[in-house]
Order: structure tokens, then C-alpha cells, then sequence
């Protein structure tokens, strides 16, 4: 079992450079790179089961489904769950970096619990660009359907309303580390190793 265990999530708004950067990262400390959205579909995949409990909870898969591909979130009880149980799964063998977690303020509040359960050290990062930005990105990739202009308006609407108070929760509590990610992508990832130096160290 390694001594140290550490977990470091990317968040911004959509098409901000999340999984560019949490890639080199985790290139860099020779960690586990993770997409959350991948986690959770692969996680719906391998139990292949029409509803998902967790507490008093049921959750319906098709439903979580559709919230994603029309801008919306996955539940977040539903989310801190599939990525608490990620990161016992990988944290005694790697450093993790996750993109796109956490989104909510309840995701959060699981993920945490679970961190300081395990004892593991966590950052998050995140990446800020303006909205100008997002959308000439979405124009020039026009890779998949959550790229649509409709969607990405949708996406922008749901950061501001859900993920922007979250990250004002990450960080009151010292946990969040703010990079501007409207620069070339080296630049960014210098800030990033920069700001991220000593905890790195540690």
C-alpha cells in the first residue's frame, strides 16, 4: 500500500480543456487519468440493470441518461456514489485525476466524506474561460451531440446554476485552485503544475 494517496478533480465550464489537462497531469505524476461521465456509463454497462438503489433511493438508468445528452447532470447521490466507489477501487494502487467532478454541491459533500474516510489528500481545479470562448470551441470540434449550440447553451446554463455554487463550497473550505483556461494549452498546464507545487510535494 502506497504512503501517500492523492486525488486531483478538473472542473470548468463546458469545453474549457478539463480532459486535456487532467491527461497531462496525470501523464506528469505518472497517475490514473478519468473522465466522470465515462466512469459512471462504463459503471451502467457492467451492472446492466434497469435501476440503480442507493439508500432509500431508486434511481432510473434510461432517465440519468437522457438528463446527460439534454446539458443536464447525472443525480448527484447517484454520481458521489459511482465515484466514491472509483476511487476505493484504484487509490491504494494510483494517484487519481478526474475530469468533470465534482458538479454538485451533494456530490461533493459523498466524494469528501469518502476522501477523508480513505485519508486521501485531494485538490480541485478549476478551469475558467469565458463564454465567447465556449461556444467558438464547440463551433471549430462539432464533435458530438452534446457540442450542438442548443446543448451547449444548456450546459452554460446548468454550470452557472449548479456547478458555480459548488465551486464557492470547494472553495471556502480551501480545496479549489482556480486557473485561467483561456490560454494555450501549455500555458495553462504550467499554471496548473505551478499552483499545484507544493501539494504535489507533499
Amino acid at each position: 500500500m502506497r504512503s501517500k494517496k492523492r486525488v486531483i478533480f478538473f472542473s470548468g465550464p463546458p469545453l474549457s480543456g478539463k480532459d486535456t489537462q487532467a491527461r497531462l497531469l496525470a501523464k506528469k505524476i505518472k497517475g490514473k487519468f478519468l473522465i466522470s461521465h465515462v466512469v459512471i456509463d462504463n459503471f451502467f454497462k457492467k451492472e446492466k440493470v434497469k435501476y440503480i438503489k442507493i439508500g432509500k433511493r431508486n434511481f432510473d438508468i434510461q432517465k440519468e441518461f437522457t438528463k446527460r445528452f439534454k446539458g443536464g447532470f447525472y443525480s448527484p447521490e447517484l454520481v458521489g456514489y459511482i465515484i466514491s466507489k472509483k476511487i476505493k477501487e484504484l487509490i491504494d494502487k494510483f494517484d487519481l485525476v478526474f475530469s468533470g467532478s465534482p458538479r454538485l454541491i451533494t456530490e461533493a459533500k459523498i466524494e469528501i466524506k469518502t476522501l477523508k474516510e480513505l485519508f486521501v489528500e485531494f485538490k480541485v481545479i478549476s478551469l475558467k474561460i469565458p463564454q465567447k470562448e465556449i461556444f467558438k470551441r464547440a463551433l471549430k470540434r462539432r464533435r458530438e451531440k452534446e457540442d450542438e449550440f442548443s446543448v451547449v447553451q444548456e450546459r452554460i446554463k446548468n454550470y452557472r446554476k449548479y456547478v458555480i455554487p459548488t465551486l464557492n463550497f470547494l472553495k471556502k473550505r480551501g480545496y479549489l485552485i482556480e486557473i485561467n483556461g483561456n490560454q494555450p494549452v501549455k500555458k495553462v498546464y504550467e499554471d496548473i503544475l505551478k499552483k499545484l507545487s507544493s501539494f504535489l510535494k507533499n
